[in-house]
């Protein structure tokens, strides 16, 4: 579900934009995309920053110490806070 601004490759740029991905507009596009499900949203964004890390490792690239906040930091917008329920939680 990467729809508008994919990455090049995982751990990569945006191929839109070239901006390191997920960029801004991804992010965007997400949180509308996973409106509702913010648990999907953040396994979702798990699962790329897991495989951009193991990517940029098999290109011989450096570590990118900005890509687990791109991919994780802007998460918690997304989940209740500590302690919350949200409405249909049982």
């Amino acid at each position: 579900m990467t729809g508008q601004h994919p990455p090049r490759y995982a751990g990569g740029p945006c191929f839109t934009c070239g901006r390191p991905w997920p960029c801004f507009e991804r992010q965007v596009a997400s949180l509308v995309e996973y409106a509702g499900r913010g648990d999907l949203l953040v396994a979702y964004m798990g699962d790329w920053h897991r495989l951009g890390v193991e990517e940029r490792r098999q290109r011989g690239l450096p570590f990118d110490p900005d890509m687990e906040l791109r991919h994780l930091g802007w998460l918690d917008m997304v989940l209740p806070a500590r302690g919350e329920r949200r409405s249909g939680d049982g």
